[in-house]
């Protein structure tokens, strides 16, 4: 700031050293109008881009996506409400949050959809109908869940997204964490129609190429490392 306030001044001395000596500086005077034209110049752009940032509408940015997010959504679709697992589900949730929801569906936190829950048997406690973190009779894991994220996205995606879970969240089915074991963090799809359906024949075209097998589950199934059971379930429970 300190720069541009000599210069201002300087830029004001040499303009009123035109205006009172007209006669015995037109060279100089010469050089400083053609300087203080270019700086008019530069300050008429930046009130032209001021008013015409000021006009634009920018309502779609707004809580439905930074990039226009409701404009994409309404283009793709209806969506479909899918989980997948593999592992600890935290670092699912990321992975589907940063690689799916914002980069492909373009959503902002107010619409996000991966949330971490647990599914992949239909049995629930006794007592309440739940579906909770170990202790008493609700205990997913010896209610036959898994650790699961939900996500919702349109079948026309069904394909890209299934490439971003095999190539990135669950290489060839393998886990991240190596203490990932057993049934409650094995690696599982919800799909609406299992594997039969669309969606499940997209995402098991996929899974081949990537050197993954997808089989039918059958609910409560054990670990099986490296195979997918794709389930036509309810949403996963919890949150």
């Amino acid at each position: 700031q300190r720069s541009r306030l000599v210069l201002d001044v300087q830029l004001l001395g040499m303009v009123s050293s035109c205006m009172v000596q007209p006669l015995t500086s037109d060279a100089l005077c010469g050089t400083e109008l053609s300087l203080l034209r270019r700086w008019a110049t530069r300050a008429l752009a930046l009130v032209v881009f001021m008013v015409a940032f000021s006009l634009c509408d920018f309502s779609s940015w707004s809580r439905s996506g930074s990039r226009g997010g409701s404009r994409v959504r309404a283009e793709l679709g209806t969506m479909n409400s899918t989980y997948f697992g593999c592992g600890c589900f935290w670092h699912v949730q990321h992975d589907l949050v940063s690689l799916v929801e914002q980069d492909i569906l373009w959503r902002d936190a107010d619409t996000l959809t991966a949330f971490t829950g647990y599914a992949g048997s239909v049995r629930t406690a006794a007592s309440s109908g739940h579906v909770c973190y170990h202790g008493a009779d609700s205990d997913y894991g010896a209610l036959g869940h898994a650790e699961v994220v939900s996500l919702d996205f349109p079948p026309s995606l069904a394909e890209k997204v299934a490439d971003v879970f095999f190539s990135n969240t669950c290489v060839k089915g393998r886990r991240r964490d190596s203490q990932d074991w057993g049934a409650e963090y094995r690696s599982l799809i919800g799909l609406p129609g299992g594997l039969e359906s669309d969606m499940g024949q997209s995402f098991a075209s996929v899974a081949a190429k990537r050197g993954v097998t997808l089989r039918a589950g059958r609910g409560g199934d054990e670990d099986a490392h490296g195979n997918f059971p794709p389930y036509n379930t309810p949403p996963p429970n919890g949150n």
